[in-house]
């Protein structure tokens, strides 16, 4: 039997073991498949040298113990496919890098926005967000309602009611509508949300 045709009899199941990997991939959020492929990457063994003959180019690592050739890529092979394969590790690492220094930038900006929000709201401006609804929302989070009874002493059962009462208590205020109305409420509703982050940091 000829290698081209001992590979189609056995390609099937190759194929669907793979394919069965690849859809796991494709069931993660993005996140977590960002991650994932920065775990391959990162736990990847690098090439050590590439060699070529008469019959392509082979691709070799050193870990452990002496150099051994991993893969093999005909003559036949295009050499663009040849390019991708021989930088298997450093291309999806250089896009990794870019997508993370991508996200710095956009974190940086968001803060600078923020700031800037802020800065207004404190001249008496529009307030930086809806702070009632965001009130409103955090009022209905179990884990908020959780760091309330732990640093709060909002009563047990907890529920969106309690929360809620519990938090105008805290801020000093008769309705949520004053957060946006008034900007020493909307500094110590940004106060409290900054403690809970911390707290649900150190979870």
């Amino acid at each position: 039997m000829t290698p081209r045709a001992q590979w189609k009899l056995n390609s099937p199941r190759r194929l669907d073991c793979f394919g069965a990997r690849c859809s796991m991939y494709d069931r993660l959020p993005a996140r977590e498949r960002l991650e994932s492929y920065r775990a391959l990457i990162t736990n990847a063994v690098p090439l050590s040298g590439v060699m070529a003959d008469t019959k392509g180019m082979h691709l070799e690592v050193s870990e452990p113990g002496e150099p051994e050739i991993i893969c093999s890529l005909p003559v036949s092979c295009p050499a663009d496919n040849r390019e991708l394969l021989r930088r298997h590790i450093e291309i999806p690492a250089d896009l990794i890098g870019m997508l993370d220094a991508a996200a710095r930038r956009d974190a940086e900006r968001r803060r600078e926005i923020e700031q800037l929000r802020r800065a207004l709201e404190a001249k008496g401006g529009r307030p930086a967000k809806d702070y009632s609804a965001e009130c409103a929302m955090k009022c209905a989070e179990p884990a908020f309602k959780r760091f309330l009874i732990e640093r709060h002493n909002l009563p047990n059962p907890a529920t969106d009611t309690k929360a809620a009462t519990r938090v105008r208590s805290i801020l000093a205020i008769q309705s949520r509508r004053e957060l946006n109305t008034e900007p020493a409420a909307a500094a110590r509703w940004r106060e409290m949300v900054r403690e809970f982050e911390a707290w649900r940091r150190r979870r």
